[in-house]
């Protein structure tokens, strides 16, 4: 009877799935995450997880960062989405909004994070995310060229007259400067504030307030001074290959480059954004990757504790040393100049809203600073641009 017994339950164990150990279903969690070096951390990941989970697969699927939450929109419901996926913070509310990610159960984790980086996965007084990296841009300069990097825009300029030469699509300094990210230093130059002081006032949009439209002026009155390039053409690839071409000496970009630049061979630091006189830098946008379960999983509680792993000391010390993306762990101890170049700026950094909103300012001021840069009416574009903004829900 008893022998019976024994194999009736090996029987039942064995036909209730295929198994790696008895009582431990097989689970395959699809990942999404940037391509590149994102790519290979997520690769490490997925090995290094299944050592100790045997029954769980990783499949990783490359999906930039900023279009996850897009994607998610379309492919969770078709039950084809992922399981786990990477997006900028500032995504939040619009995720949660839809109802496409899942709060998180155990928060406990989080008092062995950064501020910045306890606020960024919260939304409306829940955590939702699991904190992966923690980024602003900053001023990259090449150090054969500028051995002084310029502190204010004026010096840009300065330096500009001696080195600009359109003939040989020479310029002292790129950016993408229709890049509603990027350019956001402008408007905030001034002291104007996107969604007011704390970032989470729909009502505050700020986008044409005089200070704005102080601040873009100034951005208007660069182009003939430091950059004169159509916006259309600073592109991504422009700007980067200028840089590491050695006909820009100086690139505004972040952390995210620093692999890429390494492999170049461009001799280079990274300092704080020049800023407008009152001897502070720039103030930039900072943002931290942050990787959600996505509330369309099957497979919630395996989900969760893989995405759990993924910002564990040990997980997120290996992406530093893949990416050179900054962990947001206040227990890791960063001593890389370059990155420490972006830490300087941080300091000086804005925090991405997550209100819904934000959705608006990405298309609208993205419109409006590239048409701006290209002889537009700064304040006409600016109402245009606050109009959506006053329009969207």
């Amino acid at each position: 009877m008893k022998k019976h017994i024994g194999l009736m339950a090996g029987i039942v164990c064995l036909s209730a799935v295929l198994l790696s150990s008895c009582g431990e279903k097989k689970v395959t969690l699809k990942m999404w995450e940037s391509d590149g070096p994102e790519r290979e951390f997520m690769e490490w990941a997925a090995a290094e997880y299944k050592k100790s989970h045997p029954n769980i697969d990783i499949v990783y699927e490359p999906v930039a960062s900023p279009d996850a939450r897009a994607k998610i929109e379309l492919d969770g419901p078709a039950g084809v989405g992922a399981d786990v996926f990477v997006a900028p913070h500032d995504h939040v509310g619009a995720l949660v909004a839809g109802g496409h990610v899942l709060p998180v159960s155990d928060t406990s984790f989080i008092n062995s994070f950064v501020d910045a980086a306890k606020v960024a996965g919260t939304y409306e007084g829940k955590l939702y995310g699991y904190p992966l990296s923690i980024e602003t841009y900053a001023l990259f300069y090449n150090k054969d060229i500028i051995q002084n990097p310029p502190k204010t825009w004026d010096e840009v300029i300065s330096f500009a007259k001696t080195w600009n030469d359109k003939s040989k699509n020479k310029y002292a300094l790129v950016w993408g400067v229709g890049n509603a990210y990027y350019s956001y230093m402008f408007m905030s130059a001034y002291g104007s504030s996107l969604f007011g002081p704390n970032g989470d006032d729909k009502n505050q949009h700020n986008i044409n307030a005089p200070a704005t439209i102080k601040g873009l002026e100034y951005f208007k009155n660069l182009r003939s001074q430091i950059l004169d390039v159509p916006s259309a053409d600073l592109s991504d690839d422009f700007c980067n290959s200028a840089f590491v071409e050695g006909t820009a000496p100086m690139i505004i970009t972040g952390p995210w480059k620093i692999a890429d630049f390494n492999q170049s061979g461009v001799n280079y630091g990274i300092t704080t954004i020049p800023g407008f006189g009152d001897g502070k830098p720039a103030t930039s946008f900072s943002g931290v990757r942050i990787a959600f379960v996505s509330a369309y999983t099957e497979h919630k509680e395996e989900a969760e504790d893989f995405a759990k792993f993924l910002m564990s000391k040990e997980a997120l010390t290996k992406r530093f040393e893949i990416t050179a993306q900054i962990p947001p762990r206040s227990d890791i101890i960063i001593t890389d100049p370059l990155s420490n170049g972006i830490l300087e700026q941080a300091a000086y950094a804005f925090p991405m809203p997550t209100i819904p909103q934000m959705g608006t300012y990405w298309s609208a001021m993205g419109s409006a600073y590239g048409g701006i840069w290209d002889g537009d009416d700064v304040t006409q574009d600016l109402n245009a641009a606050a109009t959506a903004m006053e329009a969207a829900k």
